[in-house]
């Protein structure tokens, strides 16, 4: 379990005993004095809010785990493309869950003009190749994903890893027209960290098919749809 999970039920919990507590509270004051009934304003204030916490700190929860129960077997298919959008297709056995992201790779840096810029004219075709791949599955599945769970976070990082291969183009132009060591090295850093983000956003996604609500939803489906698919 990653350490953001561990950290966001450790602040589910201690958000369910600020709302015990409250209650208590309430309740407390209500069987112990008649302050309720002597200040209609503050119970009516009262009221509200616990009802307010209820249903934004509890119902919505469970209404959204609910949800993403249901729709599990399709958030399966969409975060399945999206690994199969970053799979390195000659290193990766997705039906065995091996997953290798594949990374950007520069030109070797070399005094001459033509051949270095020859190579970075590749590099951009490859990524504007990755991004249009990127923006197509975004288009495609960002308004089911957001409203068939908690998936924001995969769609954000998935979004920001796009917007990076624009900064690795115009960092590429920029080493293009300068053509010297330095500029490299500022490419290579940006290539390296779209690289990483690349890395993760693959282990995020393998993380979140290997919850159990997904597991659960393919043991339901009939044998002869398992076999198809």
């Amino acid at each position: 379990m990653s350490r953001q999970r561990v950290w966001s039920r450790l602040i589910n919990v201690v958000i369910g005993l600020l709302i015990g507590l409250v209650v208590f509270v309430i309740i407390w004051f209500d069987v112990t004095s008649a302050i309720w009934q002597e200040v209609v304003i503050l119970s009516g204030l009262a009221a509200g809010f616990v009802t307010f916490l209820l249903t934004v700190l509890v119902l919505d929860k469970v209404l959204a785990r609910s949800t993403a129960r249901r729709w599990a077997p399709v958030n399966r298919l969409a975060f399945t493309e999206f690994l199969h959008a970053l799979a390195d297709d000659r290193h990766s056995e997705l039906s065995r869950g091996l997953i290798v992201p594949r990374t950007l790779r520069l030109p070797e840096f070399d005094d001459d003009h033509d051949a270095y810029v020859a190579g970075l004219e590749d590099l951009r075709q490859v990524l504007l190749a990755e991004r249009s791949r990127l923006a197509d599955l975004l288009g495609r599945w960002s308004g089911f994903l957001v409203s068939s769970g908690a998936n924001e976070t995969v769609l954000l990082h998935i979004a920001d890893i796009a917007l990076s291969l624009d900064v690795i183009r115009d960092a590429s132009l920029e080493a293009e027209a300068a053509h010297t060591l330095d500029s490299h090295r500022d490419l290579q850093r940006v290539v390296d960290e779209a690289n990483l983000r690349l890395t993760v956003l693959a282990t995020e996604i393998q993380t979140r098919l290997a919850e159990p609500e997904y597991a659960v939803e393919l043991e339901r489906l009939p044998a002869s749809s398992t076999a198809r698919a």
